[in-house]
């Protein structure tokens, strides 16, 4: 397995590309790898996909795509800050609030996308 070789894994955690470009809700298979392996893990907010490829749409259009990477965050501190009632839960739940705090660190006039 990638991981116990040490090597990076890209996930999206959301599962699909949003439909309306805001930030969804994530899928639970991020929370059960990370709470099986407890590796580290970096929060990363993509910006300008949705604008440059809607869903539906066939060929990207130009538009500006910005990614910023936030610091690795270890899996059990994820799990003590989330919220549920299994650890893959409250990793997930922390993990999204993680993003959805570096989307608006990122802009702070624009509303926080997916923050609830």
């Amino acid at each position: 397995m990638v991981l116990k070789e040490g090597r990076g894994l890209v996930w999206f955690p959301e599962g699909q590309r949003s439909a309306d470009g805001e930030l969804q809700p994530f899928k639970p298979g991020i929370g059960m790898l990370l709470d099986k392996h407890r590796v580290p893990v970096v929060p990363v907010s993509i910006r300008g996909s949705y604008e440059a490829m809607p869903p539906g749409r066939l060929l990207p259009r130009p538009a500006g795509i910005s990614v910023a990477f936030g610091a690795p965050l270890d899996p059990g501190d994820l799990e003590r800050e989330g919220e549920g009632e299994e650890p893959k839960d409250r990793i997930v739940s922390a993990l999204r609030e993680r993003v959805a705090r570096l989307n608006a660190e990122r802009n702070p006039r624009e509303p926080e996308r997916g923050a609830e």
